[in-house]
């Protein structure tokens, strides 16, 4: 099933953290066959995750979770430190039940099995799509919040003006 909202739109870039180049690649073939228009880059330590997050500012991350050295709950802790907001999606072929219970209360937006990944293209569409729509709900309030300071200065000026002339 091909992607919709995120491949006409706009070329995403996709943090994967992965240890292993082979599973990177299969994970990104499977996107780009989904239709998935992206940029991708793989790391897979801390110092190459805090890196990509400042220069190559990823709209998703997608991370293996146990690698040599690191972990997945380690990038993620890192991700929501930088950007509480970015969709972090578990793709990992050793997450139990547990894993992915834990992963989810940590502040992950899904999991998907390696084994098991048809649901991968649908996963990160989704996850896109929500951070798209908190964005927007974070720039309407802060817009409505902006709106309702000015509507209370231009009050406040008002009443100011009223109080001078009837001095």
């Amino acid at each position: 099933m091909p992607l919709r909202a995120i491949s006409s739109v706009h070329k995403v870039r996709v943090l994967l953290v992965e240890d292993s180049p082979e599973d990177a690649e299969l994970v990104q073939m499977q996107l780009e066959d989904a239709g998935l228009r992206a940029d991708f880059l793989r790391v897979d330590d801390a110092q190459g995750v805090a890196s990509a997050l400042a220069g190559f500012k990823p709209d998703i991350v997608l991370s293996d979770l146990s690698m040599p050295g690191f972990s997945g709950h380690e990038a993620l802790r890192i991700v929501r430190g930088q950007a509480a907001l970015m969709p972090f999606i578990f793709v990992s072929g050793t997450i139990g039940e547990d894993a992915a219970v834990e992963a989810l209360h940590d502040g992950a937006n899904d999991y998907i099995l390696k084994h098991s990944s048809a649901r991968l293209p649908m996963a990160v569409e989704r996850a896109l799509r929500e951070a798209r729509t908190e964005a927007e709900r974070q720039r309407a309030e802060a817009e409505l919040m902006r709106t309702q300071r000015l509507e209370s200065l231009s009050l406040l000026a008002a009443g100011l003006s009223h109080d001078l002339r009837n001095i």
